[in-house]
């Protein structure tokens, strides 16, 4: 059965490429505050975040993918890059599992919260591990001007991404945890 699960993992890695061009042909929908604020206290449904997370997630990761691949060749090479790079493709990955799910079924919905806390917690080293990837980079071929501003361009446009990942992961989060327990539920209104 783990060689059956091997072979699996191993396919889906080499589709990774192909899903990645799928979700980065679509733009994120834009959120405002207000929206995002809206959407947790007066409509909030667990089915309807599911329904809008599965395909929302891997359009985010998709892109800030892309993006990363634009960066210089030798940047992308650094092992911490690749590091990060490895996290964004099987978080994609396991999203991907859920994109056929009814949100009727009560077992997807749990699975897909635990993917979601799972898929939070893989990233919650990638600002340091892309630090690293930088210093690495800085130290193997030195600092160049053009580079450096482009890199933080990127820099920006890439921990907003994140930022705005781990806030639809936190809201969806915390939301289904209070229908699935009343204690909590009642002592967070």
């Amino acid at each position: 059965m783990k060689f059956v699960r091997f072979l699996m993992k191993n396919a889906a890695l080499a589709n990774a490429p192909k899903h990645i061009e799928h979700f980065a042909k679509f733009s994120p929908s834009p959120l405002s505050m207000k929206q995002f604020l809206d959407f947790g206290s007066t409509n909030a449904c667990e089915k309807t975040s599911f329904v809008f997370l599965r395909q929302e997630l891997p359009v985010r990761l998709a892109n800030i993918m892309k993006e990363i691949n634009l960066l210089p060749d030798r940047l992308v090479s650094t092992p911490s890059v690749q590091l990060v790079q490895s996290w964004y493709i099987q978080s994609l990955l396991d999203l991907l599992e859920f994109l056929d799910k009814s949100p009727d079924d009560h077992s997807a919905l749990g699975d897909f919260t635990e993917a979601l806390v799972t898929i939070r917690n893989r990233h919650n080293d990638v600002v340091p591990t892309m630090a690293q990837g930088l210093i690495e980079y800085k130290e193997a071929f030195g600092k160049d001007p053009v580079t450096n501003q482009n890199v933080q361009y990127f820099l920006d446009r890439f921990y907003m991404s994140r930022i705005s990942i781990r806030m639809l992961i936190n809201q969806h989060s915390k939301f289904s945890l209070c229908n699935t327990n009343p204690f909590v539920s009642q002592h967070l209104s």
